[in-house]
């Protein structure tokens, strides 16, 4: 159990029915989109997926619908995207130099001796090195808060609403543990995946079913990790409600 929700029925609700994996299917169809267009696919996937965690706060079960209101879709992706994004800035603005260090490496290295050219490897894998000694000790927390954050932008409808922390801060703490075992979730469920990968990619024929499951795992880790980010959520408001502290997103 997950905080009164049966884990088995968390991690098969995509393919429940017929139904299901049926709109679990156009979700993979989308996810291919997004080879061939850039960021805005998952727009709409993100969106989807809130409509799956509001059901969640809303006391409901998770259950798979149709994909109809493409536009309200694509607005609160957009909204999940940007809030993301945004807390992501500093990772962001960290791991920029490093990319562009490495893809102008070739060029630079073609224009230095060798002596030179080891220098500039050694200095660069030191900066590198160290940048990630910065990225990891952020990124680890964000991991946790930016998931409640994007909950409480789903909540209120609201992409301002994941900036104001006095809200959300409060349901965080209260359940801290429980957004926690939800990124645990997450990570487990991704590195499952990437071993699975792995070894289909062993032979050509294998990784061409990877390539089509690539797809099927996008939006299935997607709503996995919404769905859970949603229990825990709900979990913090219902522990904060029981010893009586009133925060900002409760008594709006």
């Amino acid at each position: 159990m997950f905080f009164g929700y049966d884990l088995k029925e968390i991690f098969t609700f995509p393919f429940k029915d017929s139904d299901s994996r049926k709109y679990l299917l156009i979700g993979g169809v989308i996810s291919i989109a997004a080879f061939f267009i850039p960021i805005l696919p998952y727009f709409v996937l993100f969106g989807y997926a809130a409509i799956i965690a509001r059901q969640v706060l809303n006391g409901e079960e998770p259950h798979m619908v149709p994909w109809e209101d493409w536009g309200g879709m694509f607005k609160d992706g957009a909204k999940l995207f940007g809030v993301r994004m945004l807390f992501t800035l500093p990772i962001i603005i960290l791991a920029m130099p490093l990319m562009l260090g490495g893809m102008a490496m070739p060029f630079i290295a073609e224009g230095l001796d060798s002596g030179n050219t080891d220098t500039f490897l050694a200095i660069y894998t030191l900066v590198m090195l160290g940048t990630m000694c910065i990225i990891i000790p952020i990124s680890i927390p964000l991991a946790v808060i930016i998931p409640a954050a994007e909950i409480h932008n789903i909540e209120k409808d609201d992409f301002a609403a994941a900036f104001r922390f006095k809200e959300w801060w409060p349901i965080l703490r209260a359940n801290l543990g429980g957004f926690i075992v939800a990124f645990g979730i997450y990570y487990v469920t991704s590195m499952v995946f990437a071993v699975v990968m792995q070894l289909l990619f062993v032979t050509i024929l294998l990784a061409c079913i990877a390539f089509l499951l690539i797809p099927a795992m996008t939006i299935y880790i997607t709503l996995l990790t919404y769905v859970t980010s949603a229990i825990a959520y709900r979990n913090g408001k219902e522990k904060l409600a029981q010893v009586g502290i009133e925060s900002p997103a409760i008594v709006q």
